[in-house]
């Protein structure tokens, strides 16, 4: 199963992720994908300057973004799955009156970019979005 190394550092208490909860999301994705992930996922909440800097420097586009995720290349060997990057600030702002639902949605999209998930294409993202959909939904 998925476990989390987490730095909520700048995220309000009420907001958090608390323990279970991660826990809760970890089994989810055991229960849904097709191949369970087992190995450590970091979750790190930034501000905007923070997450435009990575954004350029990894992805060539100089812009904020909500998300962002960095799948490792050795997970297999390390048990490190990877990284997933929220902007707090961009989070907040589109979270539309529930924070709750908004962190988790991220999280859960980051998580499935890291495990190799992607919507660029429409029959990519016809896969993605209900998984995605479904996860945060069992969740809440």
């Amino acid at each position: 199963m998925i476990t989390f190394e987490v730095d909520q550092s700048i995220v309000p208490k009420e907001y958090r992720f608390s323990a279970p909860r991660l826990k809760k999301i970890a089994r989810q994705f055991a229960l849904h994908l097709p191949s369970p992930a087992d190995g450590i996922m970091t979750l790190t909440f930034v501000d905007e300057p923070e997450i435009k800097r990575l954004n350029r420097m990894y992805r060539g586009k100089d812009k904020v973004t909500d998300v962002l995720s960095f799948p490792s290349s050795d997970a297999r060997l390390s048990g490190y799955l990877g990284d997933v990057i929220i902007c707090l600030p961009v989070a907040l702002g589109q979270a539309e009156g529930d924070p709750e639902l908004e962190l988790t949605d991220l999280l859960v999209h980051g998580m499935l970019h890291v495990l190799g998930y992607d919507h660029e294409k429409a029959s990519d993202a016809e896969v993605m979005f209900p998984l995605q959909d479904l996860i945060v939904a069992k969740t809440l």
